[in-house]
């Protein structure tokens, strides 16, 4: 039992450990500048002209409709950036230039870069310095629901934006969102393409994201169930492989997991005293969910688990024991789940049901 014990803090704290490494501090400048984590759904590009192009990055595709007019947005950005036009004046450095639209108060971050090389052209004699990276602007803003969206540009140079305020970028944002649902087919550049509109594209079908891609995840959980009259304490010790995939124009997360599983019975031996026993289900466990636009996480999901009794303590569940779980119903965003179960040996003898709460941390 101290073996035990000792095995599942030393493991839980790796997974911490290894969680705290991946996880990056957000401070105050991401929290004003950049797009909150794991919220956008769907982006889409839009070809300008001279290797210019427009990024679109939505939550919600009906969210486009709330956006406004885009040529004003522009615009605006334009007129507020003009105070400060004396610090965009290198022309070699390129710039980035966060823009972030409040109806309180509007806020701008301006990041100037340059090259660690020297980079010239030569034309008839003629020797002049050559920028090679593009400037890249991005409009931050939220629509009425409060959902985040940005619009980013990534123009040869800063100044050259204010040229396509003249009723182009309305133009397609109004295509993308009346033509959408239309079809989309794949182009030879391996991105998928608006029928309606070449020039509007995605990475994958309709801009859906796959979020986190393919991915493995460690997990450790607590659980509690009842078998028979018992109520049982638990833990689960495992891993699961994520695969996000584009299934019939919507995302879709798959879930592939093996678990160990103590569950843990009370009771007094043959010299009354109190003792432990310890019986052990290894659990294979298969998931699929639709992926909400709103990144919540569905109430009632598809889950299928299948569990083998792999070490047996005491008399209080038979031999050859198998469980087997359909369906979760998932509460507090995903960090506590409800499983119903169904106990039964040597193919489908003493079934039992139950029910197992899973407190995932």
């Amino acid at each position: 039992m101290k073996k035990t014990i000792c095995l599942w803090m030393l493991i839980s704290s790796i997974t911490g450990v290894v969680c705290a490494q991946e996880k990056k501090a957000v401070t105050n400048e991401d929290k004003t500048f950049e797009l909150p984590a794991n919220k956008i759904t769907r982006r889409f590009w839009i070809e300008l002209n001279k290797g210019n192009k427009m990024q679109v990055e939505l939550v919600n595709i009906d969210d486009l409709e709330q956006i406004g007019n885009v040529d004003s947005l522009v615009r605006m950005f334009l007129q507020d950036l003009s105070p400060l036009k004396d610090s965009l004046s290198d022309e070699l450095c390129y710039k980035r230039i966060d823009y972030v639209i409040d109806a309180k108060a509007k806020k701008i971050r301006i990041y100037k870069g340059q090259s660690n090389s020297s980079s010239y052209l030569i034309q008839q004699g003629e020797v002049a310095a050559l920028k090679l990276e593009q400037d890249t602007i991005h409009l931050l803003g939220r629509v009425n629901n409060g959902h985040p969206y940005r619009l980013s540009f990534f123009v040869n140079n800063w100044n050259e934006l204010g040229t396509y305020a003249d009723g182009r970028l309305n133009d397609k944002l109004h295509t993308l969102g009346t033509k959408y649902n239309t079809d989309w087919k794949r182009g030879e550049d391996g991105r998928m393409h608006l029928t309606k509109d070449y020039l509007i594209s995605a990475k994958q079908n309709r801009g859906y994201l796959s979020p986190g891609g393919d991915q493995l995840e460690l997990n450790v959980a607590a659980n509690i169930q009842n078998y028979k009259n018992y109520f049982v304490p638990g833990f689960t010790l495992g891993g699961a492989v994520i695969m996000s995939s584009i299934f019939r124009n919507t995302a879709v997360r798959h879930e592939l997991g093996v678990y160990w599983e103590p569950n843990f019975f009370f009771g007094r031996n043959s010299d009354g005293k109190l003792a432990t026993y310890r019986n052990d289900f290894l659990t294979v466990t298969y998931g699929k969910r639709l992926i909400r636009e709103s990144g919540e996480e569905p109430k009632v999901q598809m889950a299928f688990s299948l569990s083998y009794l792999i070490h047996r303590e005491g008399d209080y569940i038979e031999k050859n024991t198998f469980r087997l779980g359909a369906g979760r119903l998932s509460l507090f965003e995903g960090k506590t789940k409800l499983e119903p179960v169904l106990y039964f040996n040597d193919f489908f003898k003493g079934v039992t049901p139950g029910i197992r709460l899973i407190q995932y941390f």
